[in-house]
C-alpha cells in the first residue's frame, strides 16, 4: 500500500517537465547568444547542479521503497524524469524498477554533450573572429635584383611590413590568437600531454586532439600580405602597394581581399591594419556601428596614424604643427558618409583645439544623424551647440564655415521637423565673425538642452542595465557605467552641462525661467567644487537652503570632495567634467556682470541699477576666483583626461571674456592660465628647462 501511494505521488507531470526543459534550453540559448562562453559555462554548471539537487531531493521524498543512498535517490529521480519526458506508463507496484543501464546512461550523456556543444557553437558564431598571424612571418616572394644603396629587397620589405602590421594591429586592439599563433587550447594541451613522457601520454594526446577536432573552436581569420614586386629594390619611403588577404584557416574560404596603396612602406602597413580591423569589426556583433567605418579601413588607418603623431611639448608652435598634421590626416576621410564615428569624434576634438568650432559642430551633428546611439558624440554635440550659441562677440567664420553652418542648421531642423524661417534674420557674418540673433541662440541652446536631457536619462542605472541587455554591441561601452563612481562622474558632468545651458538661456532671454531638474543636487555639486553656489541660486531663482557648507571652518580637503556620493545630501563629486562645466557657468555669469558694469559706466547717473558699480566689481573678482577654483578642481583630478589643459582653456570661447588683457578683474585667471601653459609646455632653454635645472643644482 505504501509503495502504491509512493508511485502515485511520485509520478511527474509530463507537460510540466517539457515546459521546464524548453525554458532551460531557451534561457541557455539566449545566454550563449548574448553573452560570452564563460558566462554560458557558468550558467550550464548552475543548471546542472540545480537539476542534480532537484532529482536527488525528488528521489528522497518520493521513494518507491525505503530510502537508500543519495545515488539511488538520484537514479530514481532521473528514471522518473526520463519517463515523464517520453510519457511512459509508471511501473506497477511490486515490480522491479528498470534503470537505463550503462548503454542508456552513455546515450543520455552523449545527447547532453551534443546539446551543450551546440550551445557553445552558437556562442562561438556570435563572437568576433580571432586573428591568426602565423602566416605573416613566412616570406612568400622572391628577392628582386639590384644593389641600390639604402634600398630593400622584396623579402626585406615583406618582413618589415609584417612586423609593422603586427604593431598596428595591437594598436587597434584586434583580438589575438589563443595560447599559440594559429593554434588552439586543445592542440596546446595535447602537446603538453605528449611531451610529459608518462605512460599513455601519446594515447591521451591523441584523444585530446580527436575531441578537440569535434568540439567547436573560436572562429579564426588568417591574414597574409604580399608586397608589390619592384623592378629595382625600393626604399622605405617609396610608394608601396600591398595586397591583404583574409581567409578562414579551417575551410580555406576567402573572407576578403584588398590591394592598398600608400606613400611609404610604414603607411602601407597601417592601412593594412585598418582594413583588417574593419573586416573583424564588421563581423563582430559586439562592436558598435560607430567603430566600423569605411570598407577599405582608410578612416581607421588615418586615426591610427594621427594618434601616433607625437612630439615632445617643447613649445606651443611644435604642438600646433603636430595638431595640423593630425587634422590633415583625418580631414580627407572624415567627410565621407561611411566614415567611422570615432574618427569624426577625434577630428572634432582637434578642430576645437584649433578654434574651428563650426567645423567641430558639423562633425558632431553628422555623427548624431548617422550614429544616434553614440552618446559620447552627442554630449560633445551639446557642448558645441552651447559654445556657438554663447560666443561673444562671435565665432570666427570663413566662407567654408558659413556653408558648413548652413548644413548644421539643416540637420538640426530635420531632427525636430520644423521648417526653416527667413535665413537672413537668423544670423549674419560681419568682418569674418558670426553674429546670431536672439531667436537662433535660443534654438541652439534648446537643442543642446534636449541632447543633455536624453544623455542624463541614458546614464541612470536602470537604463544602463536595460540597454546593456537590449543592445549587445553597446555592452562593452556601457560596462564601465555599472560602477557607481564611473557612472556618477559622467552623470555629474552632464548635470553641470545642463546647468550651463540653463544659465545661458536665462542670460539670453531675461524673461525665461529655468526648469533645471533636481536643482538642489546641482547646487550641492557646485558647492563641493567651488565652496559656494549662491550666485547660481540667485540667477536661477532657486531657493538657496544650503548656506555655506563649511561655514565657521576651512573647506574639506580636495581628496574628500573627490569621493563618490554613497548617501543623499553628500557634498562631493568625482567628476572633472562637472568642475570644468562649472567654471564655464561662472565665466558666463562673469561676462553678464561685466556687461552690467559697462552699462553703469555709460550711465553713471542711473541710481536704480540692479547692482551698484562697487558691488559689481567685488562680484567680478569673486567670480574670477570661482572660475580658477573650479578649473583647479578639474585639472588636479587624477582622472582628468585633458592632456594639456591650457589648450582647452585657451581655445574655449566660454572663457573669452576672462582672457582679455584689458580686463582688470580677471588677472587671477590670466595668471592661472600663464602658469598652466608653463607646466604644459616645458621649455628646454638653458634658463628654465632641464639644463637650467641642472645648472641651478650645480650652483
Amino acid at each position: 500500500m505504501d509503495g502504491r501511494v509512493g508511485l502515485v505521488g511520485g509520478a511527474m507531470n509530463s507537460l510540466f517537465v517539457w515546459i521546464a526543459f524548453v525554458l532551460v534550453a531557451l534561457v541557455l540559448s539566449l545566454i550563449g547568444y548574448f553573452f560570452s562562453i564563460r558566462v554560458l559555462r557558468v550558467a550550464a554548471v548552475i543548471v546542472a547542479l540545480a537539476t542534480t539537487a532537484y532529482l536527488t531531493r525528488y528521489g528522497l521524498t518520493h521513494p518507491v521503497k525505503a530510502p537508500g543512498s543519495l545515488s539511488d535517490a538520484f537514479t530514481w529521480g532521473t528514471d522518473t524524469l526520463i519517463r515523464a519526458l517520453f510519457h511512459l506508463p509508471p511501473v506497477p507496484p511490486g515490480h522491479h524498477i528498470p534503470v537505463p543501464g550503462p548503454i542508456g546512461w552513455l546515450i543520455i550523456a552523449v545527447l547532453l554533450v551534443i546539446g551543450y556543444r551546440q550551445l557553445e557553437a552558437l556562442s562561438q558564431r556570435c563572437r568576433a573572429r580571432c586573428l591568426d598571424t602565423s602566416e605573416l612571418t613566412r616570406a612568400q616572394q622572391t628577392d628582386s635584383s639590384g644593389d641600390s644603396k639604402g634600398a630593400l629587397t622584396d623579402v626585406q620589405r615583406h618582413d618589415r611590413i609584417a612586423a609593422e602590421l603586427k604593431f598596428w594591429l595591437s594598436a587597434v586592439e584586434v583580438r589575438a590568437p589563443a595560447i599559440l599563433p594559429g593554434g588552439s587550447r586543445s592542440s596546446a594541451l595535447a602537446s603538453i600531454a605528449e611531451a610529459s613522457g608518462v605512460n599513455g601520454s601519446g594515447l591521451a594526446g591523441a584523444i585530446i586532439r580527436f575531441f578537440g577536432m569535434l568540439w567547436p573552436s573560436p572562429r579564426r581569420v588568417r591574414v597574409r600580405v604580399w608586397v608589390k614586386g619592384a623592378a629595382v629594390p625600393a626604399k622605405i619611403d617609396a610608394p608601396t602597394r600591398v595586397a591583404v588577404c583574409l581567409d578562414d584557416p579551417g575551410t580555406g574560404a576567402s573572407i576578403g581581399t584588398k590591394t592598398l596603396a600608400a606613400g611609404s612602406l610604414d603607411d602601407a602597413a597601417c592601412m593594412a591594419a585598418g582594413y583588417v580591423a574593419r573586416r573583424i569589426f564588421a563581423g563582430d556583433p559586439t562592436a558598435p556601428p560607430w567603430c566600423i567605418g569605411a570598407a577599405d579601413g582608410g578612416d581607421l588607418a588615418a586615426m591610427l596614424l594621427a594618434r601616433h603623431v607625437r612630439v615632445y611639448p617643447e613649445s606651443e608652435e611644435e604642438v600646433m604643427r603636430a595638431r595640423c598634421t593630425k587634422i590633415g590626416l583625418l580631414k580627407d576621410v572624415a567627410h565621407s558618409s561611411q566614415c567611422a564615428g570615432v574618427a569624426r569624434y577625434e577630428l572634432a576634438h582637434l578642430y576645437d583645439l584649433n578654434g574651428d568650432h563650426v567645423q567641430a559642430l558639423a562633425l558632431h551633428a553628422t555623427n548624431q544623424e548617422q550614429y544616434p546611439r553614440f552618446y559620447r558624440g552627442r554630449y560633445r554635440l551639446a557642448m558645441s551647440l552651447e559654445m556657438i550659441a554663447s560666443s561673444d562677440p562671435g565665432t570666427k567664420m570663413s566662407e567654408e564655415d558659413e556653408v558648413t553652418f548652413e548644413a548644421v542648421l539643416r540637420i538640426l531642423h530635420r531632427w525636430d521637423g520644423t521648417p526653416r524661417g527667413d535665413k537672413s534674420k537668423e544670423y549674419r557674418v560681419k568682418n569674418g565673425t558670426l553674429l546670431l540673433c536672439t531667436e537662433l541662440r535660443s534654438y541652439l541652446l534648446g537643442a543642446a538642452w534636449k541632447e543633455l536631457q536624453k544623455i542624463r536619462k541614458y546614464l541612470t542605472l536602470r537604463d544602463v542595465i536595460w540597454q546593456s541587455f537590449r543592445h549587445r554591441n553597446e555592452r562593452g561601452v556601457l560596462k564601465p557605467y555599472w560602477r557607481m563612481r564611473h557612472r556618477q562622474s559622467f552623470h555629474d558632468g552632464v548635470c553641470l552641462a545642463q546647468l550651463l545651458v540653463a544659465v545661458r538661456q536665462i542670460l539670453n532671454d531675461k524673461k525665461k525661467s529655468s526648469q533645471l531638474p533636481r536643482p538642489q543636487k546641482v547646487l550641492r555639486i557646485a558647492t563641493a567644487i567651488a565652496d559656494d553656489s549662491s550666485y547660481i541660486a540667485e540667477l536661477l531663482d532657486i531657493p538657496y537652503k544650503l548656506g555655506k557648507r563649511w561655514e565657521q571652518k576651512d573647506p574639506m580637503p580636495m581628496v574628500k570632495r573627490l569621493r563618490t556620493r554613497h548617501r543623499p545630501r553628500q557634498y562631493s563629486t568625482p567628476s572633472w567634467p562637472a568642475a570644468y562645466n562649472l567654471a564655464c557657468v561662472y565665466a558666463a555669469i562673469y561676462a553678464d556682470r561685466n556687461r552690467e558694469l559697462e552699462a553703469c559706466a555709460h550711465k553713471p547717473e542711473d541710481n536704480h541699477a540692479k547692482h551698484p558699480a562697487e558691488q559689481i566689481k567685488n562680484e567680478l573678482r569673486c567670480l574670477a576666483g570661482k572660475v580658477v577654483t573650479s578649473l583647479e578642481f578639474a585639472i588636479n583630478n587624477p582622472e582628468c583626461e585633458m592632456e594639456r589643459p591650457s589648450e582647452w582653456i585657451g581655445s574655449d570661447p566660454d572663457f573669452g571674456c576672462l582672457r582679455s588683457p584689458h580686463d582688470e578683474f580677471s588677472t587671477v585667471f590670466r595668471d592661472f592660465l600663464a602658469s598652466q601653459k608653463q607646466r604644459d609646455y616645458p621649455s628646454i632653454s638653458a634658463g628654465t628647462g632641464l639644463a637650467g635645472l641642472v645648472r641651478r643644482i650645480r650652483l
